[in-house]
């Protein structure tokens, strides 16, 4: 599907799904939407679960995030030592 990118008052740039794709792919209102780059000018659009959308505000914090990476280098040590 292509849309038109469009520009609000602000400046601020945004596009409008159809209704009729929102119901095909399960989207409402409010969903968090993860933009992924194709690398040729083209991105794909993909809806975050609960999990993901949590793990992103979580590592908005800064000691979150710090405490995230400790817990994964400790589990990639204990992996290796297999």
């Amino acid at each position: 599907m292509f849309v038109k990118i469009k520009r609000n008052k602000n400046g601020e740039h945004f596009l409008s799904i159809p209704i009729e794709a929102l119901s095909m792919l399960g989207w409402s209102n409010g969903d968090s939407i993860q933009w992924i780059d194709n690398g040729n000018g083209g991105w794909n659009l993909k809806k975050l679960s609960n999990l993901d959308e949590l793990k992103l505000k979580a590592f908005q914090d800064p000691e979150v995030k710090a405490e995230y990476d400790r817990l994964q280098n400790k589990s990639s040590i204990k992996k290796d030592n297999l």
